[in-house]
């Protein structure tokens, strides 16, 4: 599937085009294992790394989000932008880095990388997107600084009750 040409209003009546989000997710999440021990053998006193899988209710939550929000053209949107972090890495800093000096350094060295700063209501974050091609999911890399880490899991908390409350409403609460 095209993730590129394909928009995220496409996935409300192609139920194949869903089970092969989920099943990608499914494989992604057989794989973390090997993925979270691998990474765990980076782990230093500079910074600190994990991994996560989106969950099957955030998906469907950001999907009807997006179809449901003029921001985002009532789901008129390709879905690689949409489903950019099925896959995600966090790195916590123990030093500070600054957006600037992780952009700068992206420029320079891997132009098939996107970096932007994801920085919004307290929430601070440099986010790095990793995709092959159109016909692959991104990954995302979140950067985090020590200092920052606190608000950034209360934001993420506040941010989960959104699709927590959205499946309680919508499926009655069933995961």
């Amino acid at each position: 599937m095209n993730l590129r040409k394909n928009e995220v209003y496409n996935l409300l009546n192609d139920e194949e085009m869903l089970n092969i989000i989920f099943n990608y997710r499914e494989f992604i999440n057989v794989n973390n294992v090997q993925l979270i021990m691998d990474f765990q053998k980076f782990n230093s006193k500079y910074s600190k790394i994990s991994t996560r899988v989106k969950a099957k209710n955030s998906i469907e939550d950001k999907i009807t989000r997006y179809t449901k929000n003029s921001e985002h053209g009532y789901g008129r949107i390709q879905i690689n932008k949409c489903l950019n972090d099925l896959f995600g890495i966090r790195i916590v800093m123990e030093y500070e880095v600054k957006f600037e000096q992780i952009l700068k350094h992206i420029e320079e060295n891997y132009d098939n990388l996107k970096c932007r700063d994801a920085s919004n209501r307290g929430y601070k974050a440099i986010n790095i997107y990793f995709k092959q091609d159109n016909f692959s999911f991104p990954w995302e890399l979140q950067i985090w600084n020590k200092q920052d880490e606190i608000n950034n899991i209360i934001s993420h908390e506040k941010y989960k009750q959104d699709y927590v409350k959205w499946e309680k409403e919508n499926k009655g609460g069933n995961i």
